[in-house]
């Protein structure tokens, strides 16, 4: 009896509990956003990248220091094990517009770079890598195809150009192209490279996309165009300068087999996504801004 009575107790316990949790939760969704909306959100994935970002971060606020724009870069730590905190919140010290979100394991690539986008406040949202090996300077072209109507813009390494050069190993040239070929029989048939670092977007395509975003690791760059093509958004896609940066965590063989996996993957999952379904997205946030 009393066993029985204790197990009530604590069954009361949990769902008060549970229903306190959902309680907080359904509160935070319903309130206003305070923070002020900045020109541009720059989201930067990092895991262990205590040498390659101090030197990405310093050239990309002083190049959008220089421009008449509001911003701000959140880098998204996915589980660092070397000093990786410790160097953002030395430049978070300095300068307000950049933001440190730092996940207690790695998670992935595509978990890091959702995370920063639902966090971040740009009316336009970019990512890049935080390896820098695209300059921050290619910003301007993907600026430019956003101005001109593309809801998404994203830098290419395939496409050719008198204005860009590409600089990276034979081996890794020639993998990117396979993989590239079998994305384009199966999902996308118009994209040179899906898997550049340095994507931009319009905040409504970006939400869009990365609300519906499930895929944790590399394949999302993949995900996302899926998604953008099937909702018939505007996608262009830019030649830029880009150099390969020693000290990838992509693994060429277990990263590119898991990707090809869950490129069949994403025509299920995705089956719903299509333009009727972006515009009563459209809708719903006209309405929200409304109220």
């Amino acid at each position: 009896m009393y066993a029985s009575a204790t197990q009530s107790v604590v069954s009361h316990m949990s769902s008060e509990k549970a229903h306190g949790n959902e309680r907080v939760t359904t509160w935070i969704e319903q309130q206003p956003v305070t923070s002020p909306q900045v020109d541009l959100s720059i989201v930067v994935p990092a895991y262990n990248e205590e040498r390659r970002l101090p030197p990405t971060l310093i050239d990309l606020i002083d190049f959008f220091d220089r421009k008449s724009i509001s911003y701000e870069v959140l880098v998204i730590d996915d589980g660092s094990t070397d000093s990786t905190t410790e160097v953002v919140r030395k430049f978070e010290r300095v300068r307000n517009q950049v933001r440190l979100i730092q996940l207690p394991r790695n998670y992935g690539k595509g978990h890091a770079v959702r995370l920063g986008v639902l966090n971040s406040r740009g009316a336009s949202i970019l990512f890049a890598d935080a390896d820098g090996a695209t300059p921050i300077q290619e910003f301007d072209r993907l600026d430019a195809a956003l101005r001109e109507g593309a809801d998404i813009a994203i830098g290419s390494r395939a496409l050719a150009s008198n204005e860009t050069k590409v600089a990276t190993s034979l081996h890794r040239r020639f993998l990117g192209r396979v993989f590239n070929k079998c994305v384009n029989l199966i999902l996308l048939p118009s994209i040179a490279d899906t898997q550049c670092g340095f994507k931009m977007f319009t905040r409504k395509a970006a939400l869009f996309l990365f609300r519906r975003q499930r895929a944790d690791r590399f394949s999302f760059d993949v995900e996302l165009l899926y998604m953008a093509h099937k909702a018939n958004l505007n996608i262009k896609e830019v030649p830029i300068n880009w150099k390969n940066i020693p000290g990838s965590k992509v693994n060429l063989i277990l990263d590119s087999l898991s990707m090809f996996r869950d490129v069949f993957r994403f025509r299920m999952i995705h089956r719903g996504v299509d333009r009727a379904s972006f515009e009563e997205f459209e809708e719903q946030v006209s309405e929200g801004a409304k109220s």
